[in-house]
């Protein structure tokens, strides 16, 4: 028998849990606020999922951290904000 936490299932349960806590926060915080928050929470979950000493590393949690991690940033990309830096480009010549 599958275990929820594995596969497609586990998957869906975290993108839809990021989902939910980013409508929540939007409802509670305002949209400056959630973006700020999920930015910081993709960064934050990029590394532990990249740290191999971290439990985000390890087999029966990486799924999840790596479907929190796609949901946050299909949000950011529906938002306008992923991949956006605040690095002036320098004007063409005149």
């Amino acid at each position: 028998m599958a275990n929820e936490g594995a596969g497609a299932g586990g998957m869906r349960c975290a993108r839809s849990a990021e989902a939910s806590r980013i409508e929540f926060l939007l409802q509670r915080d305002g949209a400056a606020a959630t973006l700020v928050l999920v930015r910081r929470t993709l960064a934050i979950y990029r590394r532990a999922v990249l740290d191999r000493r971290h439990f985000a590393h390890m087999t029966q949690y990486r799924l999840k951290f790596v479907a929190s991690c796609l949901e946050l940033r299909r949000w950011l990309i529906a938002n306008g904000d992923y991949g956006n830096r605040a690095i002036s480009l320098p004007h063409p010549p005149v």
